[in-house]
């Protein structure tokens, strides 16, 4: 029987922790939300992922700019990650539009004067990031111990 060299044992569980490491987590890391709109009768928007699948069952607050703590309107995306509705142009103002879900989210402002809505002024907010990683506690664990384990093994000795 051979013993195997110190050195290959550890870089075989080196790959196989990091390996652990990457692929759990995948899914979430995969993509950002990103929002489309359309102005025919009503406002309509649409929110996808970086891969094209659509925000399914999103959630949608919209504020208007009267009252911008309280949400004017709640909803959620439909299957395609559309979401529809008309502010009131008896409230002009810069209108926030947000989309949220699983930490990924998109804010968009919709200007609106006492003629109604101006499509083409219509912009990504800078308000706040949403774009940011959603991690349960089992995916937050499994990672703070690979890394652990592996500076453990590769930390060199004095």
């Amino acid at each position: 029987m051979t013993k195997e060299k110190p050195a290959v044992k550890k870089t075989l569980l080196f790959f196989a922790l990091s390996l652990s490491i990457l692929g759990i987590p995948a899914k979430t890391l995969a993509h950002a939300m990103q929002t489309n709109y359309v102005f025919l009768e009503e406002l309509e928007f649409q929110s996808f992922y970086s891969d094209g699948e659509p925000a399914k069952n999103a959630n949608v607050l919209v504020y208007a700019p009267n009252n911008p703590d309280k949400p004017w309107i709640e909803g959620k995306t439909d299957e395609q990650g559309r979401f529809s509705f008309l502010p009131d142009n008896s409230i002009p103002g810069n209108w926030e539009v947000e989309f949220e879900q699983e930490g990924h989210g998109d804010i968009l402002t919709v200007p609106v004067s006492e003629k109604g809505v101006d499509p083409d002024k219509i912009s990504q907010s800078e308000k706040k990031d949403t774009h940011y990683l959603s991690l349960n506690l089992w995916q937050s664990l499994l990672i703070i111990s690979g890394v652990g384990a592996i500076w453990f093994l590769f930390r060199k000795k004095y």
